[in-house]
C-alpha cells in the first residue's frame, strides 16, 4: 500500500484576484491603448529622429519657442484669472436663484455649447471690429472720439477665450456652491458680522474647492486654444497651439511640431501637478 502525498491547495490565479466587474473595464483600456497610449507614443518617437533630442535642444535654444511658451502661459493665466472672476457671481447667482431664474441662467449659460467655436470666433470678430457693436456703443455715448483698437489684440483674444470657458467655470463652482448651506452666512450676521467679512471669513473657504476645480479647468483648456487666437490675435500674440500647427501644415516639420506638442504636455502636466499640491496644501491648511 503506498502512501500518496497530501495536496497542495491551489492559490487565486490572477484573473480571479481581480474585482469582480474588472473584465468590463477591458474595453475601455483597449480604446484608451488603441487611440491614446499608441498615438502618444508615436508622436514623443516622432519627436525623437534616430533616437536624438535635437529638436528639444532647438525648443529651449531659441528664443522664438521660448517667448510663445512664454506667451501661452501668460495669456492662459490671465484668461483663468478674468474666466474664474466672471463665473464666481455667475454660480453663485445659480446657487441661490429660484426655479425660473435657474432655468434662465442655465440656458444662457449652456447656448454657447450649441454654436461651433468658429462660428462663436466670427462673431467676436463682427463686434470688436472698428465699425463693430462694441465701439458703436461707446461711440454713441460719448466715451470715446475714435474707435478702439479690439481686433488683431490680445484683448480680443482674452474676451474670446473667456466667453468659450465661462460654462467650464460655472458648472464647477455652481456644483460646490449649491451644497453650501446659506444659514451659515445669516448666523455670521446675526453674531455681528457684515456681509463681505461673513462672506470672506464662512462662505469663501468653502467655495475655494470649486475655484480651484474651476481654476485648473480653465487654465489646462486655455494652453491649447488655436482657433480663437488665430482668428482674434496678430502675429504677436501667436501661442503654441499655432505654432505647432504651422510646424506641421506650413513648415511640414513633423519632428519639431511633435516635439512641441510633448512640450505642451508635459507643462500642462507641471501645471496640473502644481495645481494638485495647492489644493493639498489647502486641504492640511483648513484641517489644521
Amino acid at each position: 500500500m503506498t502512501l500518496s502525498s497530501p495536496a497542495i491547495p491551489r492559490g487565486p490565479t490572477l484573473v480571479e484576484r481581480l474585482p469582480r466587474g474588472s473584465v468590463l473595464l477591458v474595453p475601455a483600456l483597449l480604446f484608451l491603448l488603441l487611440f491614446y497610449v499608441y498615438p502618444l507614443a508615436q508622436l514623443i518617437g516622432a519627436s525623437l529622429p534616430g533616437g536624438s533630442g535635437k529638436n528639444y535642444a532647438l525648443i529651449f535654444s531659441r528664443p522664438v519657442f521660448l517667448r510663445v511658451i512664454a506667451e501661452t502661459f501668460r495669456v492662459s493665466l490671465v484668461v483663468m484669472a478674468v474666466t474664474v472672476l466672471v463665473a464666481f457671481p455667475y454660480a453663485y447667482a445659480m446657487a441661490n436663484a429660484g426655479r425660473r431664474a435657474l432655468l434662465f441662467l442655465t440656458i444662457a449659460l449652456l447656448i454657447p455649447f450649441w454654436v461651433s467655436l468658429l462660428l462663436r470666433s466670427f462673431s467676436w470678430i463682427v463686434l470688436l471690429q472698428n465699425t463693430g457693436l462694441v465701439n458703436q456703443v461707446l461711440l454713441g455715448l460719448g466715451l470715446i472720439e475714435t474707435p478702439l483698437k479690439l481686433i488683431r489684440t490680445e484683448i480680443g483674444v482674452i474676451l474670446g477665450m473667456v466667453h468659450v470657458l465661462l460654462p467650464y467655470a460655472v458648472l464647477p463652482l455652481y456644483s460646490v456652491m449649491k451644497k453650501i448651506d446659506m444659514r451659515l452666512m445669516e448666523a455670521s450676521s446675526i453674531c455681528g458680522a457684515s456681509w463681505f467679512h461673513g462672506f470672506r471669513r464662512v462662505y469663501l473657504p468653502m467655495a475655494l474647492p470649486g475655484v480651484l476645480a474651476a481654476a485648473i479647468l480653465t487654465f489646462t483648456l486655455a494652453l491649447g486654444f488655436y482657433i480663437t487666437p488665430a482668428l482674434l490675435g496678430s502675429p504677436r500674440d501667436m501661442m503654441i497651439a499655432q505654432m505647432i500647427a504651422g510646424q506641421f501644415s506650413e513648415q511640414l516639420n513633423f519632428g519639431l511640431g511633435a516635439a512641441l506638442a510633448v512640450v505642451l504636455m508635459g507643462l500642462t502636466a507641471l501645471a496640473f501637478a502644481l495645481f494638485g499640491l495647492g489644493r493639498v496644501l489647502l486641504a492640511r491648511r483648513a484641517a489644521a
